[in-house]
């Protein structure tokens, strides 16, 4: 398996190059701006990657092997695919060791589903956001009007359930193809997740039948695991993220319309919650004080919990269609955020349960939070499926001292995107007659502070973009988060604690989505005929800060199938910003995030650029679905 470490810095690449026993000339400036690095080890081997920019202030990058040669990216070959994990590897020697051939072991079975591209016209649209309101809304170069906004916004919702019924069909199809050539066409598992429009079965199977399935070489398995069963990880606390009063003062910021869907072990009983309809699962403790953080926190949200830790059904999302008649109608209000108190695989593998989760925001257009574990004092790991690259994980700290928890995680996985990505309360939270503890409590008062974002009717942009959530919610993580002067300590707070008068009150926001080529559509007719979309957004330098995010999404299937490649990430954009002068103010160029900042203070007033650039297109299936936010705030 690949190891690596990763690293953001700024320096030459004289420094860079001198970290080895023997020492390359350069064949560039020796001031160039290294921009990121890491260092990772493949098929036994170890390289160093550097990004760094050039004069024109291009990013360019090399290759170095451990004595500091440069090798080209062709000759770091990509370790063997393997499909059989390795926790599962394990399992199936011991058995062969002492057990019978006939031992049956539950495992997930990840799918391979070519679902045929439905084409997406491109779609370009943003906004001004003064103190808290939408000054002008922009679609495709075109002004819509409050009332254009919402009809958009549901039309919107409709082309994406007429997509999700297209790519259930074909799935169901593949996928009970795939069963009966295996012989698990009778089998309720099989059943289960074609019903609930999963790509990954959870099945028990004997030695012999999944010796059989590798040893058939069927192209059709992205992978075989272990399953392992996970286990589930407030008045002063919304005052410091400022949900209050902020968001609970304005009765347009306070969930109403909005779905949000949380799963972990239980339940809480309905008459224990307003607004709420328990879809299945027992009551249980943690589930109370889960519950009571979400409504406490996004009081007119609507609330939807399933038992079990799964992700909603396609009938949740859908409904339920017959011949063209709807026979079950789609939960109402709609789902646009689920929230998970929940973890496994206290490793740093990328696992089917990641990829499952990771497709489907991509997919569903719906965002995803999850709690990660609270390992932070053992092996510090976040968990599955926190790993996700399209997955929000959040911190856990202590509102009482806005410092973070020792128990929440850090380590990042071994795609090398980090985690988490924010940091909220969740030390010693009241909620629902307990007092808790954990990730599990920061992530649920995190996703119903989404919801109350979303909730706005002025900004319905927000709902089913959930990469314009995330750009939103990481530009406005403003509150320091103290560290302790620990590294670990500073890595396991992300970008910052979430702050809703941060995120929500002022700054610019846009969004581009399409199918892939899109990307080149937009660069080419943004006025400047380069590789790079641009955006001009004026800024007083009457702020203290400006901190601008993008944010995209990816497909959890390529992730997975490339998790020991070099680089998984399926999409690899780039983010740099210029001054009205045209000076260069700052970038943002990592190897493996689906997200940039770049955080500066604006010394002048005028229109900066925002350049955006597409460094590597691998997965040329993945649609563009990227999203920006410039948040302006005072310290």
């Amino acid at each position: 398996m690949p190891m690596f470490h990763t690293s953001k810095l700024t320096t030459s690449l004289c420094s860079v190059m001198m970290g080895y026993s023997m020492v390359v000339a350069p064949v560039f400036g020796a001031d160039m701006e290294v921009v990121a690095k890491k260092t990772k080890i493949i098929n036994g081997k170890e390289y160093v990657f550097t990004k760094y920019l050039d004069e024109k202030h291009d990013v360019r990058s090399m290759i170095q092997d451990r004595t500091g040669q440069r090798v080209s990216e062709k000759m770091v070959a990509g370790e063997q695919r393997r499909v059989i994990g390795k926790k599962l590897q394990a399992v199936l020697e011991q058995k062969e060791r002492g057990l019978a051939y006939g031992d049956r072991v539950t495992v997930n079975i990840a799918l391979n589903v070519e679902v045929s591209m439905v084409r997406e016209a491109p779609q370009s649209g943003g906004g001004e956001i003064v103190q808290g309101r939408t000054l002008g809304s922009v679609l495709n170069g075109r002004q819509l009007s409050d009332a254009e906004l919402q009809r958009q916004s549901k039309t919107e919702m409709s082309q994406l359930r007429s997509r999700h019924e297209q790519r259930m069909d074909q799935q169901k199809k593949q996928i009970m193809a795939w069963a009966k050539e295996h012989g698990f066409s009778q089998r309720a598992d099989v059943e289960k997740a074609v019903k609930d429009g999963r790509t990954m079965v959870t099945i028990e199977l004997s030695r012999s039948e999944i010796h059989d399935l590798v040893q058939s070489r069927d192209m059709k398995i992205a992978g075989i695991e272990l399953y392992e069963a996970g286990e589930d990880d407030i008045a002063q606390a919304m005052l410091d993220t400022s949900v209050n009063p902020t968001a609970l003062t304005n009765t347009n910021t306070r969930g109403s319309t909005i779905g949000v869907y949380m799963t972990e072990s239980g339940c809480a009983n309905e008459t224990r919650i307003t607004n709420y309809n328990r879809l299945s699962g027992s009551e249980t403790d943690h589930s109370r004080n889960v519950g009571a953080i979400i409504r406490a926190v996004s009081p007119d949200s609507f609330l939807y919990c399933r038992g079990g830790a799964v992700l909603p059904t396609s009938i949740d999302l859908n409904g339920l269609r017959l011949f063209g008649i709807q026979i079950i109608p789609p939960l109402d209000p709609p789902i646009h955020i689920v929230t998970r108190s929940h973890s496994t695989n206290d490793n740093t593998d990328y696992t089917s349960l990641d990829r499952e989760w990771d497709n489907f925001v991509y997919n569903e257009n719906i965002a995803v939070f999850n709690s990660g574990g609270n390992t932070g004092n053992g092996t510090g790991n976040v968990r599955s499926p926190g790993k996700g690259l399209n997955v929000i994980t959040v911190g856990n700290y202590d509102d009482a001292t806005d410092t973070i928890w020792g128990s929440s995680p850090f380590v990042d996985p071994e795609t090398g995107n980090e985690k988490p990505e924010v940091a909220a309360p969740g030390r010693s939270i009241a909620a629902g007659g307990f007092t808790m503890t954990g990730t599990s409590q920061s992530t649920p008062h995190a996703a119903a502070f989404a919801a109350d974002m979303m909730s706005d009717p002025f900004r319905p942009w927000l709902r089913h973009r959930p990469y314009l959530l995330k750009a939103n919610m990481l530009a406005g993580a403003t509150d320091d988060i103290a560290s302790n002067n620990s590294t670990s300590q500073l890595e396991k707070a992300g970008l910052g604690g979430i702050d809703f008068a941060s995120a929500h009150l002022n700054g610019w926001y846009w969004y581009w989505s399409g199918n892939n080529n899109a990307f080149d559509s937009f660069a080419s007719n943004d006025g400047n005929d380069d590789q790079y979309i641009e955006k001009k957004f004026y800024i007083s330098n009457s702020w203290d800060k400006v901190r601008a995010v993008i944010s995209w999404l990816n497909r959890g299937s390529y992730t997975y199938d490339h998790r020991n490649d070099t680089h998984p990430i399926g999409m690899d954009l780039d983010f740099r910003v210029y001054d009205p002068n045209g000076n260069y103010v700052g970038s943002s160029a990592s190897w493996d995030n689906p997200y940039e900042k770049v955080e500066f203070t604006p010394t002048v007033s005028g229109n900066y650029t925002f350049k955006i650039n597409r460094y590597a297109n691998r997965d040329t299936a993945s649609n563009l679905r990227l999203g920006m936010q410039v948040n302006l705030y005072d310290e």
